[in-house]
């Protein structure tokens, strides 16, 4: 069999999604949407607000002439139609989403509807493992084409055994339906020690005995690497140790393993320039 078969080999482009929408994440945008109108029709009772916004929509963001909106009967919807026309652009319906946010931010009655909107596409994107989040009513990009450059990099240039570790930790991080944050920490970790295992010998970290094979590391950058290593032998984290109930008082979500996977992936790239 191939690497790629042995290990279920994932590209770090096709698991963490961005500068495009997904049929997924389409789909899962739509329901919020829907969501939202369900709950203002509840909120209201005649679902009038929620027709202004679509009608906003119609002539702000579309810029449509404003009695074309309105039918015999009932008036258009927009929205959910904008996000799933496939001749539009990914970026047109993340602007779509900001318009929504923003129409509803200075209408202060509704505050609450408007966080429930946001909590519930935040929870889709990290759900469905998309790029982006919405801080401070923008949608931002919180995963870059270089992070991903540096996932791929370490899984390319290193041997089968620092490999097997970090494809582990892409697949824990994209398994459906229920990601395994933590499992995903320990492999982005253990693909770190395995790399060290090579020049040290030794089975945990140990950086300052690498000094012996000629790969010099800054004091604090040592240090600053050696904290972070131990963050994932905290037993209040339940990564190295048994796992801790969900509703514990801390529990490993996307940001962490995300973050462990591109730090451990750039550290063993550092490490591997210090090799040369």
């Amino acid at each position: 069999m191939k690497f790629s078969e042995r290990y279920g080999y994932l590209k770090p482009s096709e698991v963490i999604i961005r500068e495009q929408i997904t049929p997924e994440i389409q789909n899962a945008i739509c329901t919020c949407y829907d969501d939202l109108s369900k709950e203002m029709n509840y909120f209201e009772g005649d679902g009038k607000e929620y027709a202004r916004l679509e009608e906003n929509i119609w002539c702000y963001f579309l810029n449509n002439r404003k009695n074309d909106f309105w039918l015999s009967g009932g008036y258009r919807i927009v929205s959910t139609r904008f996000i799933g026309d496939s001749n539009k652009q990914w970026y047109e319906k993340l602007d779509l989403i900001e318009m929504t946010i923003n129409y509803f931010f200075n209408k202060h009655i509704y505050i609450r509807i408007l966080g429930n909107f946001i909590s519930n596409i935040n929870a889709e994107f990290e759900r469905l493992n998309f790029g982006y989040r919405i801080v401070e009513n923008q949608v931002v990009e919180i995963t870059s084409e270089q992070e991903i450059k540096t996932i791929e990099t370490a899984i390319e240039s290193n041997k089968e055994n620092v490999k097997l570790h970090l494809n582990n930790a892409l697949k824990l991080y994209a398994q459906r339906p229920n990601a395994d944050y933590r499992n995903s920490i320990k492999e982005s970790i253990t693909a770190v020690e395995a790399f060290t295992r090579e020049i040290t010998g030794d089975k945990g970290l140990n950086l300052a005995k690498m000094e012996s094979a000629g790969i010099k590391i800054p004091p604090v950058l040592r240090k600053s690497f050696e904290i972070l290593y131990g963050y994932t032998n905290d037993p209040t984290t339940g990564i190295r140790h048994a796992l801790m109930d969900e509703t514990a008082e801390y529990v490993p979500g996307a940001e962490e393993a995300l973050f462990m996977l591109v730090s451990c992936s750039a550290f063993i790239n550092y490490l591997n320039s210090k090799k040369i």
